[in-house]
């Protein structure tokens, strides 16, 4: 998991192109579309088989992601909304790259194996962020784990810039690591209720 400590020294580094959007009236929301748009660029060059290439569209729409929070803190228009808008697109920016990743597996004849795994990390990944909302219906504060949406991104990330072999048992290990985290914080809620 990712240190606190450790992303809040990343929001003091983009501190001044946070302020350098908000003089341009670039808004939190205009922003988390913007990450969204980079995503779906992203599962595109992962679709046909760029996956460095689709890794560093990645990581500039990540640090979007950054930058919208920021931008709503910083002007005072955090809303329930927004918070809502930003996690909802958050689930589509996943979806776009791993869609990516599954049609490069379709078109290039890959064993079924792969498909399914990118079918059940996408089901995994949409559990792990389900659990955490119901969990706080139920006033149950579940934010980390295993493989948090940071982390999950981060893996994708990385194993992007290793030969495809590895990268294919990578993915196999990336669904099993998803897998628990849902099995995680399921038992946690269970311990919280």
């Amino acid at each position: 998991m990712i240190p606190d400590a450790l992303k809040n020294l990343v929001r003091r580094i983009v501190d001044p192109i946070t302020n350098a959007f908000i003089a341009m009236k670039i808004t939190a929301n205009i922003m988390t579309f913007i990450g969204l748009m980079l995503s779906i660029i992203s599962g595109l060059f992962y679709a046909l088989g760029y996956f460095i290439f689709g890794s560093i569209i990645l990581i500039i729409a990540g640090i979007s992601d950054t930058f919208d929070g920021q931008i709503a803190r910083k002007t005072n228009t955090v809303s329930k909304f927004g918070a809502f808008f930003d996690s909802t697109i958050d689930r589509f920016n996943e979806f776009a790259v791993l869609a990516g990743i599954m049609y490069f597996y379709l078109s290039n004849n890959y064993s079924i194996i792969y498909v399914f795994a990118i079918l059940f990390a996408i089901m995994f990944s949409i559990m792990i962020s389900y659990i955490r909302a119901r969990a706080e219906g139920l006033g149950i504060s579940i934010k980390r784990g295993l493989m948090t949406r940071v982390e999950r991104v981060l893996f994708i990330i990385i194993i992007s810039f290793l030969p495809l072999k590895i990268f294919n048992y990578m993915i196999l290990l990336f669904v099993l690591l998803n897998f628990i985290t849902v099995i995680e914080r399921m038992i946690r809620v269970k311990k919280h209720t």
